[in-house]
């Protein structure tokens, strides 16, 4: 059992929520996703860092932007020359920045008086313009908090910004060096396994009918301290959440999580959606942290020497998997190196840990020494060559690296290679899964800038009213009739706002509740497409009196009344006589039989009665 306490087990979360608004943060194109539309046409462009306010660029928009991609944008009917960047933003939405404010005064948050549209440089495709628009709204106070079985979590600030462009694909170069799948490659969906290693000319594909819907980003203090607690604070502010006008289903939230142990650093994962998992991802990267600290100890007293030599021409036979004629290898030896690729870096070994850096600079793997080489078809002839010219011996450690780009990966290899003596390099990762995977050096204080282009926000302009939170709607569901479980049902349900709006009938609130969780979800399982109208019509013909709650079911799959018209009054009152005077005791059961659908039993037992 893991003492995280005793290991300074530190974690801030950030929530991504993306708002359900009419229109886009800084125009007015709708902010509905276009689906399965086709694109009006696309455009390309590469993207550079900037200058930030401080005078200096940032390291990660500089990384980044040393992998020379080309970007290529679907532009869709809810785009405007906005989100192609050849035009000006419009004024800011006020639904949007009315649903932050409300979630502010939720929190117990301050708000400045005036709010400042800043700029944070953004060069990996995900926008346009090189970067996104961000405004602070709010900073927490000793009264922002969220109460967990752990403690207190405070809130630290929050956000209203930009949603990035959706990213469809990568084509890549189709020059490789035939590795097959390499040592590092998990077997997992989302890995390439069995893929070639090539080059990192790649052309990005995005659709830009996401970018600019309205997005909350709000942050915790890095007051969690154990993975259960940080799984509790991210569905408690998810919750929360939920009671504002806010989009659902998947990819709609996010998480980045920070995460840092004593002798650790600061790492930031992003882009992570499973939240039922949130505790296994942060039990992951501790392991890893504790398990490259322990690296860092067995290197205390040792030093790292490298020898490098480019040996592409010791792989000249065709049949040979390692490279292909258009590309080049280089070769790295580790003097006394030898073993350690093979430690545990978390769920990785210390090998595949290191080849994720390669995959930076689009190279999908290496090969190294720590590893069985017969898989990639060295023979003896060059493998004795290999370690002939660099003077390879059996304490010694190398590796191969071959692309195009090979040399910008083996120098950041290297730099990783060397900070293992320091421990745990700040950085950010990306989530895959329940483990993660190196992304881009943490960004800094270098990549935000004031947004030129609009003028201050002044909040007393603005009139917030607080509305229900989940808890308070489902004690007010109570009231109305529904049981405890059905009201959290409805209350947490994607449906909620239709079941507040079809409350105008004057039906019985769970019989509201049963037609939209489960008549409506069976029969859309069953491919009959249901529509708010068809809701509405049946509920209206339950409000008249002209169909039973038996009859909803025959009625919402036919769209009509017909054939179960309601029968009440002197009609129902002979039936039931003539039933009675034929089948006297089985009356009851014959008359069900017959016109169950259209009359209401109680009605008929009162009659018989």
């Amino acid at each position: 059992m893991i003492d995280y306490k005793k290991l300074g087990l530190k974690i801030g979360i950030e929530i991504h929520q993306r708002l359900a608004t009419e229109k886009k943060l800084f125009c007015n194109c709708s902010a509905k996703i276009s689906g399965n539309e086709e694109p009006v046409f696309e455009f390309r462009r590469k993207l550079r860092p900037t200058t930030s306010e401080v005078g200096e660029v940032d390291k990660a928009a500089l990384e980044e932007f040393e992998r020379n991609r080309e970007f290529i944008y679907s532009v869709y009917k809810n785009c405007c020359s906005i989100e192609t960047d050849s035009d000006f933003p419009r004024e800011v939405n006020k639904e949007a920045l009315k649903i932050s404010l409300q979630l502010a005064k939720m929190l117990k948050m301050r708000v400045p008086d005036e709010l400042q549209i800043m700029r944070k440089v953004v060069i990996d495709g995900s926008n346009t313009m090189g970067y996104q628009r961000t405004i602070f709204v709010a900073s927490g106070t000793g009264n922002s908090f969220i109460e967990t079985e752990s403690g207190k979590v405070h809130i630290q600030e929050m956000e209203l910004e930009e949603e990035s462009a959706t990213k469809i694909r990568e084509e890549e170069s189709n020059r490789c060096s035939s590795f097959a799948r390499t040592s590092f490659q998990p077997k997992a969906e989302n890995h390439p396994s069995g893929a070639s290693l090539r080059s990192n000319e790649c052309k990005i594909y995005y659709r830009l009918d996401r970018l600019g819907i309205p997005l909350i980003e709000i942050s915790t203090e890095p007051e969690i301290w154990n993975p259960k607690q940080a799984r509790e604070v991210a569905m408690k502010i998810g919750l929360l959440l939920r009671s504002l006008p806010v989009q659902r289903g998947i990819g709609t939230i996010r998480q980045d999580v920070n995460i840092s142990i004593k002798g650790g650093s600061r790492i930031e994962i992003k882009g992570f959606q499973d939240l039922k998992n949130l505790d296994k991802l942060v039990e992951n990267e501790v392991k890893r942290q504790v398990d490259l600290i322990k690296i860092k100890n067995k290197l205390k007293n040792k030093k790292i020497e490298f020898k490098e030599r480019e040996i592409t021409n010791l792989f000249k036979d065709p049949g040979c998997r390692i490279l292909s004629s258009k590309n080049k290898v280089l070769c790295l030896k580790i003097k006394n190196f030898s073993g350690f690729f093979k430690e545990s870096c978390g769920e990785l070994s210390l090998g595949k840990e290191i080849a994720n850096y390669a995959g930076f600079y689009g190279i999908k793997g290496i090969i190294h020494s720590d590893e069985n080489l017969k898989k990639y078809g060295l023979n003896k002839e060059e493998l004795k060559n290999l370690k002939k010219e660099l003077n390879i011996e059996n304490k010694d450690l190398f590796l191969l690296v071959a692309g195009e780009k090979c040399d910008k990966a083996l120098e950041l290899i290297k730099k990783r290679i060397l900070f293992l003596k320091k421990g745990v390099p700040e950085e950010t990762r990306f989530a895959e899964g329940i483990t993660t995977r190196y992304a881009r050096e943490l960004p800094g204080k270098a990549r935000m800038y004031p947004e030129t282009d609009l003028q201050k926000i002044k909040i007393k302009e603005i009139e917030i009213e607080i509305p229900e939170t989940l808890e308070e709607k489902t004690k007010k569901f109570q009231k109305f009739g529904l049981n405890k479980e059905l009201a959290e049902q409805i209350s947490r349900s994607n449906e909620l706002y239709l079941f507040e709006e079809l409350l105008k009938y004057k039906v019985e609130p769970k019989i509201i509740a049963d037609l939209i969780l489960n008549t409506k979800k069976y029969l859309e399982r069953e491919k009959i497409k249901i529509e708010k109208k068809d809701l509405e019509f049946v509920l209206e013909q339950l409000e008249k009196g002209k169909i039973t709650k038996k009859a909803i079911l025959d009625v919402l799959i036919k769209k009509s009344i017909k054939g179960f018209e309601k029968i009440s009054g002197e009609e129902l009152k002979k039936i039931v006589l003539e039933f009675k005077k034929k089948y006297k005791e089985k009356a009851m059961n014959e008359i069900m039989k017959k016109f169950g659908k259209r009359i209401d039993s109680s009605e008929v037992l009162r009659l018989l009665k």
